[in-house]
């Protein structure tokens, strides 16, 4: 359709009805036969322009053809019986105006044509709508609304009077028929979750990154309606695609993790990921699933059917989250490990990107698929475990293999076992190599959509020297929370730690409590003589800012400290006041006391 200026624009709109409008005048002066027939053909000519003019700029509309036709009738007829003709349009002039606008509203659509409100709308709405079957339902819709209107009119106006000849069917018109016209897209649009027209005009001026359709699966199937018609979707152009990535990577990165409050190590993960990329030039949004509604699929195949592309669901994933995840270039997928793969979050999520498929079954070397309604975005897969090995991904690498790798989108999968390590003092300088890898595979990410073998090595690097004391002290954890009645979230907040249960236990614990900084330069051997239910002795060597636990006793220890094993147990994870209960004597020391002074310095949580 021909992009015509505003002057030009207005003067199709209006030049029709101006030949009607001084017909009607003139026959209501009830002029003489010969007249009439003179301004009837006059008219008839005039309208023979306008078409041509019409035709000439743009397209001639059924109004111009319609009215075009009613003057040439009364042309003709007023020509074979110039009386009786002249007696009709006398008394039913107004009848016939009417009519000749019920023609052009409801018969086009009868035979198959586009309905006349079409050729209206695709001047206000963008080019890859126009063949969507939405569209041409809200145009039917408006068409069939006119065409009632037009009859109603006809009906009324077959009554002698101005009231229903005129002020009631203008009231109609412009009372209803306009405000109607002007509001009903998009409340039909705003039912569906999608965008109002000047949404749809703005977006289209955008250019959103959404790739053209794939081929048709079959000879009977339109390519044009396979369209979609999203919230914030319009279809472009390889050459746009192309344009868009060299400009700036866009990045939707999905969160799925339901923890907050620094627990989720997940998040920890992705926010160094968005960090590189970020400081590589991309513009990535990060999205909590846990603060959004994303309803489950529920199979009803609708996105398939009857609103092709578009979900029935009206929540957070096909106002917003959907459309975004389109227009993506990279989409990170960051989400905990369950039961060895992905978290419901995460599955409903992945779920309803169903619309972006077509019902339709293709095969390719022996394997059957939906084709794509659009380009894939490129995936990228974030994934943290509390267990030890690497192994624990193998299952959810399997499925996101299968899923996006077959097919060319996957470009990278980042998998971090041991990840609730990752906050623990004690092991700070591995952690932190670890996500500063992970910054760097965010910009290689950005740069080239890949991560270097050695970025990914340092990710996947080892935190701890041997796993099975960590997950003893994990274990230590657990059942700290059971006793104190309390979740993982609670111990951080009450900045507890695991209580010891033997002595090679609190010789794993203690070190981990170590401040170097407020050790310094002290050169020392504390000793514990443990009795009571737990009987036995360690010390621990502190020397040049480190610590080494040793079992049994020291030789020549600085300090000792003869204590029943669970009372120093509550010293130590603050449930009893260290002062307070040697001041009762319920522990003795021996050695150096500037030493005990200066322990709630040198030992913290």
């Amino acid at each position: 359709m021909k992009k015509l200026s505003k002057p030009r624009q207005a003067f199709l709109y209006a030049a029709p009805f101006l030949p009607l409008a001084f017909f009607q005048v003139w026959v209501s002066s009830k002029p003489e036969p010969g007249s009439l027939t003179l301004a009837a053909c006059a008219m008839f000519a005039c309208c023979i322009l306008l078409l041509y003019i019409a035709k000439t700029w743009d397209k001639p509309t059924y109004f111009d053809w319609a009215i075009t036709a009613y003057f040439a009738l009364a042309s003709g007829t007023l020509i074979l019986s110039p009386a009786y003709a002249g007696n009709f349009l006398i008394h039913y002039h107004t009848a016939g105006v009417y009519a000749c606008f019920f023609s052009a509203a409801f018969f086009p659509p009868m035979f198959g044509l586009e309905p006349f409100t079409y050729h209206y709308a695709k001047k206000y709405s963008p080019e890859t709508v126009w063949g969507n079957p939405i569209f041409v339902r809200i145009n039917l819709i408006m068409t069939y609304t006119w065409s009632a209107i037009f009859a109603v009119s006809i009906a009324l106006s077959l009554y002698p009077s101005i009231l229903t000849r005129t002020l009631i069917p203008l009231a109609l018109i412009l009372g209803f028929g306009l405000p109607f016209n002007l509001r009903y897209p998009d409340y039909y649009l705003r039912r569906l979750g999608l965008p109002s027209l000047v949404e749809q005009r703005r977006m289209s001026e955008e250019k959103p990154l959404v790739a053209p359709s794939p081929p048709e699966p079959s000879q009977g199937i339109e390519k044009d309606k396979q369209h979609i018609f999203t919230e914030k979707a319009v279809a472009l152009s390889d050459e746009t695609l192309t344009n868009r990535k060299e400009k700036t990577m866009k990045v939707l990165a999905i969160h799925s993790s339901p923890r907050t409050d620094g627990q989720s190590k997940t998040h920890l993960m992705l926010s160094h990921l968005a960090k590189g990329m970020r400081e590589a030039g991309a513009d990535v949004e990060v999205v909590e699933l846990r603060n959004r509604t994303v309803k489950n699929c529920i199979g009803c195949y609708t996105c398939w059917t009857k609103t092709p592309g578009v979900c029935i669901h009206k929540d957070d994933m096909t106002l917003e989250l959907y459309p975004k995840w389109l227009q993506s270039d990279l989409v990170v997928y960051a989400t905990p490990l369950y039961h060895f793969t992905i978290n419901a979050a995460m599955k409903a999520f992945i779920e309803r990107t169903l619309p972006a498929l077509q019902p339709f079954f293709v095969q390719h070397e022996g394997k059957t698929a939906h084709p794509l309604r659009h380009k894939h975005p490129k995936v990228a897969f974030l994934s943290v475990a509390g267990f030890p090995e690497g192994s624990v991904f193998d299952q959810l690498s399997s499925w996101v293999n299968f899923l996006w790798g077959r097919h060319g989108n996957l470009v990278a999968e980042i998998y971090r076992p041991l990840a609730e390590a990752m906050t623990v003092p004690a092991i700070a300088e591995k952690a932190d190599a670890v996500l500063a890898a992970t910054v760097q595979a965010g910009r290689e990410l950005a740069e080239s959509m890949a991560i270097k073998p050695e970025t990914m090595a340092a990710i996947k690097q080892p935190l701890v020297d041997d796993p099975a004391k960590f997950l003893q002290i994990g274990n230590l954890m657990w059942k700290t929370c059971i006793a104190e009645g309390i979740t993982p979230k609670e111990f951080d907040t009450k900045k507890l730690i695991p209580i010891p249960d033997s002595i090679e236990t609190f010789m794993m614990i203690m070190p981990m409590g170590f401040n170097p900084q407020a050790a310094g330069e002290m050169k020392a051997v504390l000793q514990f003589n443990f009795s009571g239910q737990v009987e036995g002795s360690c010390h621990f060597r502190i020397e040049g800012g480190q610590i080494k636990a040793i079992a049994g006793p020291a030789e020549k220890p600085t300090l000792t400290i003869e204590t029943p094993f669970d009372v120093w147990m509550d010293i130590m994870t603050r449930k009893a006041d260290g002062q307070q209960m040697f001041m009762q004597q319920k522990y003795k020391v021996a050695g150096d006391f500037s030493l005990l002074l200066r322990m709630n310095q040198i030992f913290g949580r």
